[in-house]
């Protein structure tokens, strides 16, 4: 639950929202514990220094730059940029929202995956993946229909039911059929932080906009 607060005159809200904390090398799912129209307190794995550049992603697309003012027992403030509408920041979607749907962040992270379609089986390695979806590459393009239920086996994650939401070339776009264990998928990014940076991965085509997870 929500609670508003004050501190210095400002208002400040407690929450516990999942959000993107990228720093310079690295980048984790932190929880946000309260938040403010200038700053917030996170909860990260990342070793942050003060004064150290991060962006903070509550929605994907929609990162907010800001720096450290300090770090303390896996807790870490950060200042904002610049102001922020915390009823935006903060808002979700409903089931029937297609055209402003709000998506959680997305973590590019380049692990071996298999994508099953009726009996068929194709490697794959993931684009990037968020607590709802993926993007995912394979080796060739696939004529697969939309919207048709396959399921997609990630390293670390096991077997994941989803529908096949886009395609275009060889990319995929697969939506959860359940979101993803926060804390599970916490430690999955930590553990596959090296794959951070896609290396060799089969020719990629950009996602199409509007569409993605």
């Amino acid at each position: 639950m929500n609670r508003p607060d004050n501190r210095s005159g400002q208002r400040v809200m407690t929450v516990f929202k999942a959000a993107r904390v990228g720093a310079a090398c690295a980048d984790d799912l932190g929880l946000i514990r309260n938040i403010s129209a200038e700053g917030l307190m996170v909860e990260t794995r990342l070793t942050l220094a003060i004064d150290e550049p991060v962006v903070i992603e509550i929605q994907s697309g929609k990162p907010m730059q800001g720096r450290v003012r300090w770090s303390k027992n896996g807790m870490t403030g950060i200042q904002l940029s610049s102001a922020i509408d915390i009823a935006e920041a903060l808002r979700t979607s409903s089931p029937g929202d297609v055209i402003d749907r709000i998506r959680p962040p997305r973590f590019d992270r380049a692990v071996e995956a298999t994508l099953q379609y009726e009996g068929r089986h194709w490697p794959a390695i993931t684009q990037n993946i968020s607590l709802s979806g993926a993007q995912i590459v394979t080796e060739r393009a696939l004529l697969l229909p939309r919207n048709a239920h396959a399921a997609l086996r990630v390293e670390g994650l096991g077997m994941l039911g989803g529908e096949l939401r886009w395609r275009r070339g060889n990319n995929i776009g697969i939506r959860f059929e359940h979101p993803l264990p926060l804390r599970h998928f916490q430690q999955w990014l930590h553990q596959f932080g090296e794959q951070r940076v896609p290396a060799a991965l089969p020719q990629s085509v950009p996602a199409p906009a509007m569409r993605s997870i």
